[in-house]
């Protein structure tokens, strides 16, 4: 898994499309949408937790949706600077 990377992660409310932002140290960054509190954000996942599979889909697509969601239901400001360009 790379940076900029569209993938599939499976978290504990279902599986999510997300975009990885960052790979840290001990942890990894996603974006994905939350459903319990409405909003795109960045989400840190220790690397022993991350099950995900890598998309084949584009990554100005993604970030497109993305930001459009964010427009619809909010949008943090880290998740905002990480979605530009």
């Amino acid at each position: 898994m790379e940076v900029n990377t569209v993938i599939k992660v499976h978290t504990d409310e279902g599986i999510r499309s997300a975009i990885v932002v960052g790979i840290m140290k001990k942890y990894t960054h996603l974006i994905w949408v939350e459903d319990s509190r409405p909003g795109v954000k960045i989400h840190k996942i220790p690397h022993n937790e991350v099950r995900a599979t890598v998309l084949d889909y584009s990554l100005a697509k993604a970030k497109k949706a993305f930001r459009r969601m964010g427009k619809t239901f909010g949008i943090t400001k880290g998740a905002k600077i990480a979605l530009r360009g």
